[in-house]
């Protein structure tokens, strides 16, 4: 039997269905040891997971990891986008001024 999980994100309802025999398995232990719901269960999960990855590698980090793997590197004394730019982007994406 596979799960499906609903969550609301950004006003917005998305499903996330389980189809993996594997991984509806784990969430139901997990929710069985954490006597949990198998949602709280999958986003106690995702959090630590993501909380535990940033810690190991911050951003930047992985960012020259990945450059370094092919070839290539950061200039030198080079500065971090400003917010702003995000900020334009995203605007940018969707039809904003």
């Amino acid at each position: 039997m596979c799960s499906i999980f609903s969550y609301t994100f950004e006003a917005t309802h998305i499903t996330l269905n389980i189809r993996n025999p594997e991984a509806d398995q784990l969430a139901r232990q997990l929710a069985r040891i954490d006597e949990s719901s198998i949602t709280d269960a999958v986003i106690v999960a995702l959090r630590e997971t993501i909380r535990n990855r940033l810690r190991n590698e911050t951003p930047s980090e992985t960012a020259r990891r990945l450059l370094a793997k092919h070839g290539l590197s950061f200039k030198p004394g080079r500065k971090p986008v400003p917010q702003s730019v995000y900020h334009d982007m995203d605007h940018d994406l969707i039809g904003e001024d």
